[in-house]
């Protein structure tokens, strides 16, 4: 893999599956202009986020969903040293229990990671090792979260890059049953996994799902990049059960 690179030259989601299927380990370095996001994988798992953006710390978090008060939040911010995190403080006054906290920081190192899906554009950095271990860890699927990701994406031309035209044909891949282990799909998502059986095209595959075109093809783009489809050339042959037909090791059929 490339250490450093440019966003708009290569999708955070392809970016992410790459590091999934490396089981690579270290921290991922996200910029934009003044904001930057760091991402630490373990193993090729996304494990915990932080970002340079105010409104994704931990205490906006906790007092919009009413875990603290203004107050509490402001005097534990004072209370923050360079061996004692915000977290850390609210459980020691008693604030937070440690439950509390675990989900806290699961859910903003989910965020995090998901408002890094948006970054069209942007520089990124790969430092190899093992990072500074952190206490709190995120425990998603790279599949999911990817899934999970996409689907925050609005930008139809990342879309329409990801999933490609009207003809863009697909097929399942393959002993993929495995991953679907690792998804929470809703009904008309699972539908639209199996649906390229066959090698379809993804203009019938929109006119198929109870999905909105928008959301069809915004999933297929999700699905190639965890590897549920694939896309095929126009000249692939297929099987009789619509996979992707291979010749035998003397080259005939």
């Amino acid at each position: 893999m490339k250490s450093e690179g440019r966003l708009e030259e290569r999708d955070l989601p392809d970016l992410v599956q790459e590091l999934g299927r490396e089981r690579w380990t270290g921290a991922l370095r996200l910029q934009k202009d003044d904001h930057r996001i760091g991402i630490v994988a373990e193993g090729g798992h996304l494990v915990f986020a932080s970002s340079s953006n105010p409104d994704y710390r931990l205490g906006p978090r906790l007092l919009r969903r009413g875990l603290v008060t203004l107050r509490q939040m402001e005097d534990a911010g004072r209370a923050i040293s360079p061996s004692k995190r915000f977290g850390t403080v609210l459980v020691e006054q008693g604030i937070l229990d440690s439950k509390e906290l675990v989900r806290g920081v699961v859910d903003q190192t989910r965020d995090i990671i998901l408002l890094a899906f948006q970054w069209a554009s942007g520089s990124y950095k790969l430092e190899g090792g093992a990072p500074a271990g952190e206490a709190i860890k995120l425990d998603i699927s790279t599949p999911q979260l990817i899934l999970d990701g996409i689907a925050q994406v609005e930008a139809w031309s990342r879309i329409e890059r990801g999933c490609g035209g009207l003809a863009t044909r697909y097929a399942v891949v393959p002993g993929r049953e495995a991953l679907f282990n690792e998804l929470t799909l809703d009904v008309d998502q699972s539908a639209l996994a199996r649906a390229p059986r066959k090698g379809r095209v993804v203009e019938e595959l929109c006119e198929e799902s109870v999905l909105n075109h928008f959301e069809v093809c915004r999933t297929l783009w999700a699905f190639r990049v965890i590897g549920l489809v694939k896309r095929l050339e126009e000249t692939t042959p297929l099987d009789e059960d619509g996979l992707e037909y291979v010749l035998p090791a003397d080259g005939h059929s």
